[in-house]
């Protein structure tokens, strides 16, 4: 189990983007809420074609899925990765982290994430 914990998380990421304080704000500490928010405000990076935002969230995700602690891990799989559409987004994919490649897949496997027609 790793040491990376929520409160951690959510401070970084709303030191990164401070826009997100508010919505995450609201989410009155249940930390799935708090996850979806973040998954919301990646989906619609990908959308836009944000890559400098979703390298940036792709990035702070792979560290805490990675580092943090059963928790957060669970979180991010459930409330994050398994909410994301990649699938006319390969670039974005390709951004993706290994270890949140890995986990993707194995939703995919399991019938809980979007198979992507590239691979």
């Amino acid at each position: 189990m790793g040491d990376l914990h929520r409160s951690i998380f959510l401070k970084e990421l709303k030191d990164t983007f401070p826009d997100l304080t508010t919505a995450i704000n609201a989410q009155h500490g249940l930390l799935h809420l708090e996850m979806g928010v973040f998954a919301g405000f990646v989906q619609r990076a990908i959308t836009l074609g944000n890559t400098k935002d979703v390298a940036s969230c792709f990035k702070l995700a792979e560290k805490y899925y990675r580092d943090g602690n059963d928790h957060l891990k669970n979180a991010i799989g459930v409330s994050f990765i398994e909410h994301l559409d990649l699938r006319n987004a390969r670039w974005a994919w390709e951004l993706l982290g290994s270890v949140l490649k890995r986990e993707y897949l194995q939703l995919v496997d399991a019938g809980m994430a979007k198979s992507l027609p590239y691979l």
